[in-house]
């Protein structure tokens, strides 16, 4: 029997988004290939980069540049990609300052990295989510860039584009461990949930950017749950990274170590799945 096709989800969950690497690296290190990946929030930007063939590795140390600490970030973005300050924000009244998400994500995506959605490597669905509509919306076609700007758009924090005339802003509203986009025509489905549990502030209080980020990930934990109760995929991995708050960027390195203490957990899914199916 030919290699199974494996259908790969990829769950928001802000800076918790970086313990996907250490899960890609799984893939990378057993030589096998999703044959369709569905990226959701912090998700479908990991994912936008490890389908357009970029490998785990190189992900990883491509974030680590950026993310060693504050003025590395600074270095890198105003430095090595001559950004602005105004480039990277928008205005969009007078009180409402945010960051652009459509300059963010062409900024901090590495090289290599597909320009439309239909071209990457491996097959990609991003999920984001219709504001007026107030429903689930998910991209297959067109400028990547934007497609995973709209699913990381954070109302209020990061601005959301609009494309063919309509409002998207971020997928984990509706669907934030999008496994039912790769689970038709796969033989095993996996998910990556990274939405964990939200822990007490290091300062004795919340941030507004901690209470805002932190009270959309109780929503995605919820709704992932519920998911995964009515119809689960075949492997669900949850990396134990709940130490870790949702704008904990420059804690990468210890995050990256953190999750990948369910890189084995993966690899024996994976085994076993295949052998039972081979």
């Amino acid at each position: 029997m030919s290699t199974p096709r494996i259908g790969l989800a990829l769950g928001g969950g802000a800076a918790r988004g970086l313990a996907h690497i250490p899960m890609l690296e799984v893939f990378d290190e057993l030589g096998l290939k999703p044959s369709i990946i569905a990226g959701s929030s912090f998700g479908a930007l990991v994912g936008a980069a490890y389908a357009s063939g970029v490998p785990a590795k190189e992900i990883g140390d491509h974030a680590r540049q950026i993310l060693a600490n504050k003025v590395q970030a600074a270095k890198y973005l105003f430095g090595v990609k001559g950004a602005r300050l105004g480039d990277l924000l928008t205005r969009r009244s007078f009180t409402s300052l945010q960051i652009d998400g459509e300059q963010l994500t062409s900024f901090v995506l590495p090289d290599g990295v597909a320009l439309n959605v239909e071209d990457t490597q491996i097959p990609l669905r991003i999920v984001t989510t219709d504001f007026s509509e107030r429903r689930e919306h998910v991209i297959a076609s067109g400028p990547l860039r934007q497609a995973v700007a709209a699913s990381i758009a954070i109302p209020g924090l990061i601005s959301a584009p609009t494309i063919d005339g309509r409002l998207y802003v971020d997928g984990g509203i509706t669907n934030p461990v999008p496994f039912d986009h790769v689970r038709e025509g796969s033989d095993i489905t996996v998910a990556i949930d990274v939405t964990g549990r939200i822990r007490e502030p290091r300062r004795g209080h919340h941030s507004n950017m901690e209470l805002a980020v932190g009270s959309m990930l109780i929503m995605f934990h919820q709704i992932a749950m519920l998911r995964r109760q009515q119809n689960p995929p075949d492997i669900y991995i949850t990396p134990p990274i709940e130490q870790y708050l949702a704008n904990d960027f420059f804690r990468i390195t210890e995050m990256i170590e953190a999750a990948s203490k369910s890189k084995d957990e993966l690899k024996r899914a994976l085994e076993t799945r295949i052998e039972r199916i081979t």
